[in-house]
């Protein structure tokens, strides 16, 4: 059982994880009546940075791009005491994030139309593309520079403007964020933040009528209810849960998919909508598989994410330790028993949300913590007879986020891709990771509208197709 006191977080402040009496920032609430000015003043400014020259955009993003990159220590240094993971980790979040800026910098000039053939006499068509107008971006803690960049850098390259909505779990982040870019040049009124946690100002964002999309990181819960709330015209792109499974076969390199296991299933303490829940491992090698990831999970310690030799931080909230808790227990209770168990630094405050990573075995069929998406530093070994077995174990799932497959075999691999029913598959690496330039996005219940996040695609969302007939006749 854990016993660390639980600590409630304080309306208009964030606190760091691993001492919960640290206040890190603190912000003022968004009423609806602030949020719906907020989406007015963002209205107002849209249609100037529209109008801006591709070369404009592009500036100012590569603007932000340099400054996170010149800041990165701080920004890092922000996000490990307000989200808690390792700062070696929160640095990484601050270079994709940067890296983020550079190609929507790129993005500026790739707002293309595209001609086509002459169908009728005289006339010649055409289209272009134009700026949705106002987006709102609303993001989750997990990733609280990354995932917003992710969301902002596309849409303002498209001459979008932006209405910020950070999770009230990372709100000095965001804030943060906004400074940075009004500093990058970013007219006054393009970029709007609101914060806090009030359903009515969350519902004055989703159903305003000038917004015309909303991109959404966060739960199953909340996706949901946004759809309910959501102007009809806004298209919606919603990232969300994922039950994520690696499966490892007989031929697998056994060491090498042990540590990319481990990483995918307790890096940023398994916080991440891709990390692995269970691992799927094949019945004959099961037992060698499972003492190999255990000594990774025993080589885990976790502490402060400011300390050296700390590999995992803790929980970001006091929600998630006290889920967490109630999930192991029950699962003890269910018959299942800990194989390996990271180690606890002595210098943590004892008041800290600490999860410790955990390997199982023997979680009964049905039970949450094989059943259910995780969200935390718990992974289950499941033996399986064969890689037919495995797919269908992934392919039942309610989600379909990402997969990944362990094999030396490339046409197992290839199978095993083209049949996953996921939106990402891994061949011999972590479930967790992603480029920038692929897209990003579930299948099922992971994902909601009919837009990935990610590269030169990402236009496809922020912005609207106009076809124009051009009849260059005589009269």
């Amino acid at each position: 059982m854990h016993s660390a006191p639980i600590a409630t977080e304080v309306p208009g402040e964030s606190v760091d994880p691993a001492s919960p009496g640290r206040v890190v920032a603190r912000y003022a609430e968004a009423t609806a009546a602030d949020t719906r000015a907020a989406v007015a003043a963002a209205a107002a400014a849209a249609a100037g940075w529209a109008a801006a020259p591709p070369l404009r955009r592009a500036t100012v993003a590569t603007a932000i791009a340099d400054l996170i990159d010149r800041r990165s220590d701080d920004i890092a240094a922000l996000i490990t005491r307000e989200e808690g993971k390792p700062l070696g980790a929160a640095r990484g979040e601050a270079g994709k994030s940067a890296e983020q800026f550079r190609l929507a910098a790129q993005l500026a000039y790739l707002v293309e139309g595209t001609t086509y053939p002459q169908e009728a006499s005289a006339t010649f068509a055409y289209t272009l593309r134009s700026p949705l107008g106002v987006v709102a971006a609303i993001t989750p803690w997990n990733f609280p520079l990354s995932l917003a960049a992710r969301k902002i850098a596309p849409a303002l390259a498209a001459g979008n403007a932006v209405v910020f909505k950070p999770s009230p779990v990372t709100a000095g982040v965001g804030s943060w964020f906004a400074e940075v870019a009004a500093e990058a040049g970013v007219p006054d009124g393009v970029l709007q933040i609101v914060h806090g946690q009030d359903p009515e100002a969350m519902t004055a964002l989703v159903s305003a009528g000038d917004v015309g999309g909303i991109s959404f990181t966060g739960s199953d819960a909340v996706g949901a209810a946004l759809r309910r709330n959501a102007n009809g015209r806004a298209r919606l792109q919603l990232e969300l849960g994922g039950h994520n499974a690696a499966v490892v076969c007989a031929d697998a390199d056994l060491d090498a998919a042990a540590a990319k296991v481990a990483g995918g299933a307790f890096d940023l303490t398994g916080q991440a909508c891709t990390s692995t829940d269970r691992v799927l491992v094949a019945e004959s090698v099961a037992a060698e598989f499972t003492e190999l990831l255990a000594g990774k999970v025993r080589a885990l310690r976790v502490g402060h994410g400011d300390r050296a030799g700390v590999t995992t931080g803790p929980v970001a909230t006091a929600r998630q330790f006290e889920r967490l808790t109630q999930l192991k227990d029950s699962a003890l209770a269910a018959g299942a028993h800990v194989v390996a168990e990271a180690r606890l630094d002595d210098e943590r405050d004892g008041d800290g949300w600490w999860i410790t990573p955990t390997l199982f075995a023997g979680v009964p069929a049905g039970h949450p913590l094989v059943d259910g998406e995780v969200f935390g530093p718990y992974l289950s070994v499941v033996p399986v007879g064969s890689v037919e077995q495995a797919l269908r174990v992934v392919n039942s799932s309610a989600h379909g986020l990402v997969t990944a497959v362990h094999t030396r075999d490339l046409g197992v691999a290839h199978r095993f891709a083209q049949q996953a029913a996921c939106g990402i598959v891994k061949i011999n690496d972590r479930t967790t990771g992603n480029g920038i330039a692929p897209p990003f996005g579930g299948w099922k219940a992971s994902s909601g509208g009919a837009f990935p996040e990610g590269g030169r695609q990402a236009l496809d969302f922020v912005t609207d197709t106009k076809t124009v007939y051009l009849n260059y006749g005589e009269r």
